[in-house]
């Protein structure tokens, strides 16, 4: 399977792995809303460690 990829800003960006992350950050934010678990600091800090995550498996 071969991924897309391409150029931004001069950083080579994989677009199914971005896919994959952004929707992964949508259902976290979306089931964050309802359950209001976590603040603002708390999911922005998830978030951060899940790009942080995808960033070293690449």
């Amino acid at each position: 399977m071969a991924s897309e990829k391409m150029e931004v800003n001069g950083v080579e960006i994989d677009v199914q792995k971005a896919q994959r992350m952004l929707q992964r950050i949508i259902v976290r934010e979306k089931t964050n809303i309802k359950t209001k678990q976590f603040n603002d600091t708390e999911m922005a800090k998830k978030i951060k460690k899940m790009i942080e995550e995808e960033v070293q498996c690449y």
